[in-house]
């Protein structure tokens, strides 16, 4: 299976347009709105993986973090933060 990674913009994030201030979001340098665009919810496990990936200097911190387990994702959503990631530390 192919996992297509989109660049977060209006259109992906349409659906949450009531629970924050897109403008303002897409001016984040953060991984939040990768992870909306990407089909994930926004909730406390999404926006706890945006700060634990904001807050580290490498993947490797980000995979060994003691705040979540990675690892109990399922394996689809391993490899969509894995290329989300990618991209913010290469």
């Amino acid at each position: 299976m192919s996992i297509t990674i989109v660049h977060p913009n209006v259109e992906n994030l349409q659906s949450f347009s009531d629970l924050f201030d897109l403008e303002k979001l897409l001016q984040s340098d953060g991984v939040l709105p990768w992870l909306l665009a990407n089909g994930w919810n926004y909730d406390d496990q999404s926006c706890l993986i945006a700060n634990i990936v904001d807050e580290s200097t490498s993947l490797d911190q980000v995979w060994e973090s003691d705040e979540f387990d990675f690892n109990t994702l399922p394996d689809e959503d391993q490899e969509k933060l894995h290329q989300i990631f990618e991209h913010f530390y290469l």
